[in-house]
């Protein structure tokens, strides 16, 4: 009787395999073994590295459900909060991980089918705070950089984790951060 193999074990072993070697650096045979299955097995069913380490981010992404947070409600304060929150989830228990890919992605050109769900979803905060800028709700500007000074806090502190200034670093009151955030964009 075959083995059973179950994704999230084969994507949490990928996700290990990945923080530990870079995406240069991890080996299929790596993460097989990480996920006590054999590499045919892996080639089989998902056939290649970066169709694995895809799968593995679709697989976070489905579990934190970002789709849902980037919902227009008509509360611009409850909508961005909704986002970091999401967001700072995502950076707490993944953050090692995407760091470890960010550089890799204008290196390997398998890549970029790689990052489509997370560039979605980026795409879907730009759309609504797109949104709150033609309401007038929030200072127009390109949405993409007002994604990225929304978040930039919460991407660059998990980045520093694990370094010599982790002890120096604060954590985040989401809540003030967006009340700070919107405090230098919101029309009112």
């Amino acid at each position: 009787m075959p083995k059973i193999v179950h994704d999230e074990d084969v994507f949490k072993a990928v996700i290990g395999v990945v923080v530990a070697r870079g995406y240069a650096g991890a080996t299929t045979k790596e993460m097989a073994e990480a996920a006590n299955v054999s590499e045919i097995t892996l080639f089989r069913k998902y056939e290649t590295k970066a169709q694995l380490v895809k799968l593995a981010i679709s697989s976070i992404a489905d579990q934190l459900d970002f789709e849902s947070a980037t919902q227009y409600s008509g509360d611009v304060y409850a909508d961005l909060l909704a986002v970091v929150e999401r967001y700072q989830n995502l950076a707490s228990e993944y953050g090692h991980f995407l760091s470890v890919l960010m550089p890799d992605l204008g290196r390997y050109p398998e890549m970029a089918e790689v990052m489509e769900r997370p560039m979605g979803i980026m795409r879907s905060v730009g759309m609504l705070v797109a949104r709150y800028q033609a309401e007038g709700k929030l200072k127009a500007e390109n949405p993409f950089h007002t994604v990225a000074a929304l978040l930039g806090p919460l991407v660059y502190i998990p980045m520093l984790r694990g370094t010599l200034f982790e002890s120096d670093l604060p954590s985040i009151d989401l809540e003030a951060h967006v009340k700070n955030f919107l405090g230098g964009r919101e029309i009112v």
